[in-house]
């Protein structure tokens, strides 16, 4: 962590000429900032080291024989030689305004030093000013709020911190801007990242973070993070309503949901860590290996996605007795089994864009609604019958499928259905009176074929 607080900062500007690059016509001089075995390189011209030396004389009285910077040449000032000469000078006196002004910069040397970028303190006081700007607003319009793991890191590292949360002339950056704002947000992103931030050696997914400053989070969007990053939870377990995880390294549900545990069942760790508010989890877009029993977990649970995630198995959810709305789009399920002994009561059920090929797996699911099986393998029309007695399904979705591009296809699908066959909308659409009067004649058909077998009977 890059941090000034106790520690002291350095820089330098590397390289000789060969270091030094050219771009819109003008010298760039590369200069290294380190805090402990943090650093991260800002790129200056001449030009700009002049406008930090008369800020810096106007509002620090640097004494001008102690810190010289080295005088302006407009002829042959690309010449190598001068260059690096001057790249020499200019390091000299960067050099001596850290050892003069290192310990507390002012602004204007914080700004060009790029502290605002990367170090702890600076950072917060830049996320401090925008939510002074901003935070009310954000609040009121209950929009989610977006945070780094590095910066919830440095929220939490910084509260540990034994100086007053004022530590700057401007009261927007004051630190108790942000204790404030978490305490009240009730819909955070934290998107992660394994890049390096900027051009820093900081690695976002390399801190771990506590949520225990947030007090009344009702929405937690999780981005591209480390499943062992998460320290502690806090009291966004209490409050959470709705949490959506994509592109994370989570191997299974219970690996979040007890992520600051040390145990990773419900036996072992206990009705504490039960997220007792949770009705709504989006798991799409991650490599899911199992979901695991969590009925205990998340007791009030009523939706829960998981898309995307490769899945070649459904698996066992009548631990959720709320339990309504289930999706295994986008995953490589091919023959699932016993699906009644594996959802409950649910209500939808979306299966699209996997490789299914039979629909009597889903004869007994009697609560279902809506069943949506677009793009998968179905390719023979008398599947159909497998669901057409489940009496309260209302719309079926065959879309994508090889049976959807066979002759009088509809009209076959919705005849098994009897007299529901009005009322039923397939592939978002009703029958309409031509679908309904050739619908008719099938049955009126099947009806004589079955009155015909009873009576040789």
């Amino acid at each position: 962590m890059a941090c000034l607080y106790g520690n002291s900062i350095k820089a330098h500007i590397s390289g000789l000429v060969s270091d030094v690059n050219t771009k819109d016509g003008a010298i760039w001089y590369k200069i290294q900032v380190e805090i402990l075995d943090v650093y991260w390189f800002v790129e200056r011209r001449y030009s700009d080291f002049e406008a930090l030396n008369k800020k810096l004389v106007d509002s620090q009285g640097i004494p001008r024989d102690n810190v010289v910077l080295p005088p302006k040449k407009f002829i042959g000032n690309k010449d190598p030689e001068f260059v690096e000469k001057r790249r020499q000078q200019l390091d000299e006196y960067l050099k001596n305004v850290i050892q003069l002004l290192g310990q507390n910069p002012p602004e204007d040397l914080a700004q060009f030093l790029n502290l605002y970028d990367f170090e702890v303190i600076f950072m917060l006081r830049k996320l401090a000013s925008e939510i002074f700007d901003k935070g009310e607003q954000i609040l009121a319009d209950q929009n989610a709020f977006t945070l780094s793991p590095y910066q919830i890191y440095a929220i939490n590292e910084r509260m540990k911190m034994p100086i007053p949360s004022l530590d700057s002339e401007d009261k927007r950056q004051d630190f108790s801007h942000i204790v404030e704002f978490c305490s009240r947000l009730q819909s955070l992103n934290i998107v992660g990242s394994n890049i390096s931030l900027g051009s820093s050696t900081i690695v976002p997914n390399q801190y771990s973070m506590s949520l225990s400053i947030f007090k009344s989070i009702k929405f937690l969007s999780l981005k591209l993070i480390n499943a062992d990053k998460i320290a502690e939870v806090g009291t966004v377990r209490q409050t959470v309503e709705r949490i959506s995880i994509h592109n994370c390294d989570f191997q299974s549900m219970n690996q979040f949901l007890l992520c600051d545990s040390v145990y990773k069942t419900f036996a072992e760790s206990g009705l504490s860590f039960s997220w007792n508010n949770v009705v709504s989890i989006n798991c799409s877009n991650n490599t899911f290996e199992s979901v695991g029993d969590i009925g205990d977990l998340v007791p009030s649970l009523r939706c829960i996605e998981l898309s995307y995630n490769k899945l070649r198995n459904v698996f066992n959810l009548t631990s959720l007795p709320l339990l309504e709305r289930v999706s295994y789009s986008g995953n490589v399920i091919a023959s699932p089994e016993d699906l009644h002994l594996r959802f409950g009561n649910i209500v939808i059920l979306d299966m699209s864009q996997n490789i299914v090929e039979c629909l009597q797996p889903f004869y007994k699911l009697y609560s279902l609604v809506l069943l949506n099986l677009s793009c998968n393998k179905v390719s023979a029309v008398e599947q159909v019958k497998h669901v057409s007695f489940l009496p309260c399904l209302e719309s079926l979705i065959l879309t994508g499928n090889p049976v959807a591009s066979s002759v009088d296809y509809r009209v076959k699908a919705l005849s098994y259905f009897g007299n529901r066959a009005s009322s039923l909308e397939l592939d978002n659409e009703k029958a309409n009176s031509t679908e309904m009067d050739q619908i008719s004649i099938i049955q009126a058909i099947e009806l004589a074929k079955r009155s015909t077998v009873q009576g040789k009977n």
